[in-house]
C-alpha cells in the first residue's frame, strides 16, 4: 500500500522517474533520494519496494528489476528498458495536443480551472517539440471571412443572427436564434460570445462550426437587458438525475463523479449533469449495468433512443 498523499498518477511518475535517476547516481543515500523527489523517506521506501517487485514478462530474477537499498544506500542494475528519462515522441507530443485542443473546444466556458490550465500544457507542449505556437496543429478550420463580416455588421447594427450550428457533444445541427456580443480568440480558434434566445442562456459558439447565418431584424439586446435573472447571472439550472446502480459499481461511479467507497458504495445514486443528453450517452453505454429510475422524461429518451437501436438490427 501507497504512503503517498500524491495520486496514482503521480506516483507512477515518480517511479518512472526514479530508475533513470538512480541509474546515474548510484549508490545514493535513501534521505537525500526522498529529498531529491520531494517526498519522505517512508514513501520513497515504498516507492523502491514497488521497484523491487518491477520487471519484463516472467519475472524470474532474471527479468525483475535488481535493486537494492538494505543498507540505506540504493543501488539498481538489470533496469535498462526504464534507464532513459521519459519523454514524449513528436508524434506523441501532437497527438496530445490535438486531443487538447479538442478538449478545449468541448469543455463548458464556465469552467475556468480547465479553461487556464489546457493552454498551459497545449503551451509546454509545443515548447517540447520546438514548434512556435502559431504552427502547433489545431483541430479544425478557420472561419471564413465572409461570416466574421456578416456578424460584424449584426454587431455594429446590433442584430439578432438566426445560425445553424453543429454540436459536437450531441453530433446534430441545431438551429438557434442569438444575440451576438462580441468575438474571441482562444489558443488560435476564433469564437462568438452570445445570448442564445432559443435556450435562454449564454453561450460560446466556434465560428467553423457555423454552418448558416442570417441577420434577423429584430434588435439585440445589451447583454443582460430584459433577461430572466438566471440567464442574465450567466447561470443555467443543473440537471439532476437517479441512477439504480446494479454491477460494475466502481466504473458507474467513477463515470458519473459518485462519492462512496468499500461497503458504502451506493446502490441508488443522485447525480448532476450539465446535460440531459450526456446523461443519455452515458447511461446507456453501459447497458444493463445502469437503469435510470428519474425524471421520466430521461427514461423516455432512453426507451425511444434504444427501441430505435433496436430497430436499426431488425431484418
Amino acid at each position: 500500500m501507497k504512503n503517498g498523499g500524491g495520486s496514482a498518477l503521480e506516483d507512477t511518475a515518480r517511479l518512472l522517474d526514479l530508475v533513470p535517476y538512480i541509474t546515474s547516481h548510484q549508490g545514493v543515500a535513501i534521505d537525500q533520494l526522498a529529498t531529491q523527489f520531494g517526498v519522505t523517506v517512508e514513501e520513497i521506501t515504498s516507492d523502491l519496494m514497488t521497484l523491487w517487485m518491477c520487471g519484463l514478462p516472467g519475472y524470474t530474477a532474471y527479468e525483475l528489476i535488481d535493486l537494492s537499498f538494505d543498507s540505506g544506500f540504493v543501488t539498481i542494475s538489470n533496469a535498462q528498458t526504464l534507464a532513459r528519462p521519459r519523454t514524449l515522441e513528436r508524434n506523441e507530443a501532437l497527438a496530445l495536443i490535438l486531443g487538447l485542443e479538442t478538449l478545449l473546444e468541448e469543455i463548458e466556458t464556465s469552467n475556468v480551472t480547465l479553461s487556464h490550465i489546457i493552454p498551459d500544457l497545449i503551451s509546454r507542449l509545443s515548447m517540447l517539440i520546438g514548434e512556435q505556437a502559431v504552427l502547433r496543429v489545431q483541430a479544425g478550420t478557420p472561419a471564413s471571412s465572409s461570416l466574421r463580416a456578416e456578424i460584424t455588421s449584426a454587431l455594429e447594427s446590433r442584430k439578432n443572427l438566426e445560425i445553424t450550428y453543429h454540436s459536437t457533444t450531441r453530433d446534430e445541427m441545431s438551429e438557434r436564434t442569438i444575440t451576438p456580443l462580441e468575438f474571441i480568440s482562444r489558443n488560435g480558434v476564433d469564437y462568438l460570445d452570445a445570448f442564445c434566445l432559443t435556450s435562454g442562456g449564454f453561450r460560446t459558439f466556434r465560428l467553423d462550426r457555423i454552418e448558416k447565418l442570417r441577420t434577423v431584424a429584430t434588435a439585440a439586446k445589451k447583454r443582460g437587458e430584459h433577461l430572466p435573472h438566471e440567464a442574465a447571472a450567466g447561470l443555467e439550472a443543473p440537471f439532476i438525475f437517479t441512477l439504480n446502480i446494479f454491477s460494475r459499481p466502481r466504473d458507474v461511479m467513477e463515470r458519473f463523479s459518485i462519492e462512496g467507497h468499500g461497503e458504502n458504495r451506493p446502490e441508488i445514486a443522485t447525480v448532476t449533469s450539465h446535460s440531459p443528453e450526456w446523461a443519455v450517452r452515458e447511461i446507456m453505454s453501459f447497458g444493463a449495468d445502469v437503469v435510470a429510475l428519474s425524471p421520466p422524461s430521461l427514461r423516455e429518451q432512453i426507451r425511444q433512443r434504444a427501441a430505435r437501436a433496436l430497430r436499426a438490427y431488425e431484418s
